[in-house]
């Protein structure tokens, strides 16, 4: 008998009102495939017993679950078939069948296989790196993983990278809470640094450097922030950053040299670093508009003098980050440069993440 990861969950209630109003019920919807999952074999689950469930529900199974609800159940039976840290043939059947069945795209099931190798590297290092340092056996155990999960170099390097400096940023601020660091203190994390494979640098500056690290990765892997603007925003919609901005038009050269499919400088993982001498484009031609920029998970809005200017995120075909703001290269309209006053690094981030998981 086929164990399963989904467990039977209760339904939420509907209000009298909502009734009335013919609310929908997406979560509901959910609720009742995760618990007739529970109930069958995967295999035996048909199409049919979906689309009667999602029927009864007024849903469309291919447009009206935008908020990612569906990919979680696939995840959650991929961690559930990764227990083991392996894929057998008769899981991937089932991953297949599940993929059908709940309407996902391929992109959906790349973005769900990409977080969940990443887990189970992340869970595997961790379990390595609890000594606070990695021996050749455990180092040629992790390649072992790395190689199962098909998981990119540099993906198992970040992710490495990231559990390292987490070990020296906790060890720092446990050290600097009443006074800074000691030489003695210094020292021994250069010590742990090397055991760790990780090469950082001592004082204010790196703990700086830790901190914003551990920000960005946790903006690029972890749950989205979710701010409230006075926008009226459609339903679904959130916004994750705002701050202050200048727009401009590009030049009619926008210096983004040979640029990559956006989803390659994604997987690659350094679509945020600018090199530290590279020059915002400037159109000296156009005076600039000076307003704010808000990213939301659909767009980008720019407002300035109660004037909106919309971007959709499916109109970027790429972007360059600077140190002092962005260029983005649009598929239609004038390309479009922002200053920012600062954050460029966290707005390219967040920027890389939104049109990651669109």
């Amino acid at each position: 008998m086929e164990t399963q990861p989904f467990y039977k969950s209760n339904l939420e209630s509907v209000s009298g009102w909502g009734k009335m109003r013919g609310q929908k019920s997406e979560k509901n919807a959910v609720l009742e495939i995760n618990n007739l999952l529970s109930e069958k074999p995967t295999l035996e689950v048909t199409p049919a017993d979906i689309l009667a469930i999602v029927k009864k529900y007024e849903l469309n199974l291919y447009t009206d679950f935008t908020d990612g609800s569906l990919r979680e159940l696939y995840k959650a039976y991929l961690r559930y078939c990764f227990d083991d840290n392996h894929l057998d043939e008769e899981e991937i059947k089932r991953l297949k069948h599940l993929k059908r069945l709940l309407g996902l795209s391929d992109k959906d099931i790349d973005l769900a296989h990409h977080r969940v190798c990443q887990e189970v590297h992340g869970r595997e290092l961790e379990t390595a790196l609890a000594d606070q340092r990695i021996d050749e056996k455990e180092r040629r155990f992790l390649k072992n993983i790395q190689t199962k999960l098909q998981l990119p170099a540099e993906v198992a390097n970040r992710v490495q990278q990231h559990t390292a400096t987490s070990i020296v940023m906790e060890l720092i601020i446990g050290a600097i809470t009443n006074e800074p660091l000691k030489v003695k203190e210094e020292e021994e994390l250069d010590i742990l640094a090397e055991h760790l494979e990780l090469k950082p640098q001592s004082g204010a500056k790196t703990r700086k450097q830790l901190a914003k690290h551990r920000l960005l990765w946790q903006l690029e892997n972890g749950e989205l922030p979710t701010i409230h603007v006075p926008l009226e925003l459609p339903k679904g919609e959130t916004c994750c950053f705002l701050t202050n901005a200048t727009w401009r038009d590009a030049p009619n050269q926008l210096l983004i040299s040979e640029p990559k499919p956006i989803r390659t400088k994604l997987a690659e993982g350094d679509y945020w670093q600018p090199t530290a001498d590279s020059v915002l484009p400037n159109n000296e031609q156009e005076k600039p508009k000076e307003g704010k920029i808000y990213l939301t998970s659909q767009r980008l809005i720019y407002r300035a003098n109660e004037q909106e200017k919309p971007i959709q995120l499916n109109e970027i075909l790429n972007f360059q980050p600077y140190p002092d703001g962005i260029a983005i290269l649009r598929g239609k309209g004038r390309h479009v440069v922002l200053a920012l006053d600062d954050q460029s690094d966290v707005f390219a981030m967040l920027l890389g993440r939104t049109l990651r998981d669109k």
